[in-house]
C-alpha cells in the first residue's frame, strides 16, 4: 500500500489491522525511523518526515529493505501482510524516490500493490490540519506527489506482473477499509 503523504496510508493500515485478527503491518515510516533514531536529530517519525533526505541515506533505505524482506518472508503465508510505504519523498530541492529494485520487489511478490490516493485539496487541508513533521505544499506539488507515487507504484506492477489498484481514500472511510478488508481476505 503506498500513496503520498496525507492519503491516509498509515489510518487506513490501523484500521484494517482492527478489523482483520491477524493482519501484520510492516509501516515502513516507523521502521525507518527506528534505524536512525540513534542520530541525535531523529528521535521521532516527525523529526524524519521533517528532515528526510538530509539524514536519512539510499544505504539506510537499503538496509530497511533488507528487514522488510525478513519480515514478509517469516510471515508470508501465515497471516495476510500489509507493507504501508511511500518511497517518494518530498524535499527541501523537489522530491526524491528511493524505490525498491526490480529483485527486491519481485522478492516481496506482492499479491497486489495499492495506491491511496485523495485530491490535491484534501492532502493540502490534511497537512495543514496536522502537518506531523510533514513539509507544508501547495496543490501543484500534492498533484505532483501522487503522480509520482503512482508510477513508482506501476512500475512496481510491471515488474511484478501483480495488479496496481489505485482507491480513492477522499471518500466514506469505512467503505475503503471494508473493500480492501475483502481483498485480503481472498
Amino acid at each position: 500500500m503506498t500513496g503520498a503523504p496525507a492519503s491516509g496510508k498509515s489510518t487506513t493500515a490501523r484500521l484494517l489491522k482492527e478489523k482483520l485478527e491477524g493482519l501484520k503491518v510492516w509501516e515502513y515510516g516507523a521502521e525507518l525511523t527506528r534505524y536512525v533514531q540513534e542520530r541525535p536529530q531523529v528521535t521521532t517519525q516527525e523529526d524524519l518526515r521533517r528532515l528526510s533526505g538530509n539524514v536519512v541515506t539510499p544505504d539506510d533505505v537499503a538496509a530497511v529493505d533488507q528487514k522488510l524482506l525478513g519480515f514478509v518472508k517469516a510471515n508470508r503465508g501465515l497471516f495476510p501482510v500489509v507493507i504501508d510505504s511511500h518511497p517518494v519523498t518530498k524535499e527541501d530541492y523537489g522530491y526524491r524516490i528511493t524505490a525498491f529494485s526490480a529483485d527486491q520487489v519481485r522478492a516481496l511478490a506482492p499479491d497486489e500493490i495499492w495506491v491511496l490516493f485523495t485530491s490535491p485539496d484534501m492532502a493540502v487541508e490534511r497537512i495543514n490540519a496536522n502537518a506531523a513533521g510533514r513539509p507544508q505544499i501547495d496543490l501543484e506539488q500534492a498533484r505532483m506527489h501522487t503522480d509520482l507515487q503512482a508510477s513508482v507504484a506501476a512500475t512496481y506492477g510491471i515488474v511484478t506482473g501483480r495488479p496496481v489498484y489505485l482507491f480513492d481514500s477522499g471518500g466514506d472511510q469505512q467503505t475503503l477499509i471494508g473493500r480492501l478488508a475483502e481483498r485480503l481476505k481472498k
